[in-house]
């Protein structure tokens, strides 16, 4: 197999030159970059990262775990439980 790809003799580097195939091979990969920075650019301005104030305050907050009880370390309610006084 490597005597396939390297002839026994030397390389004469006047004769071996890059091709046209590695040129087009890294304009398609260029160009594929480009599409998908312009896409990722788009889908970034789609997000929407700050909630309005109304909501932020009446979001609602969840424990991390639902199958454990929300109850704080030292014993104190979250604000979930709070209890109306």
């Amino acid at each position: 197999m490597i005597a396939v790809l390297a002839p026994m003799g030397e390389i004469d580097p006047n004769t071996v030159k890059p091709g046209w195939v590695a040129l087009l091979i890294i304009i398609a990969l260029g160009g594929a970059t480009f599409l998908l920075w312009r896409n990722m650019g788009k889908q970034m301005k789609k997000i929407n990262f700050d909630l309005p104030r109304d909501e932020r305050a009446n979001a609602p907050v969840e424990p991390a775990d639902p199958a454990q009880p929300a109850d704080t370390a030292d014993g104190s309610e979250t604000a979930t439980e709070r209890k109306p006084d």
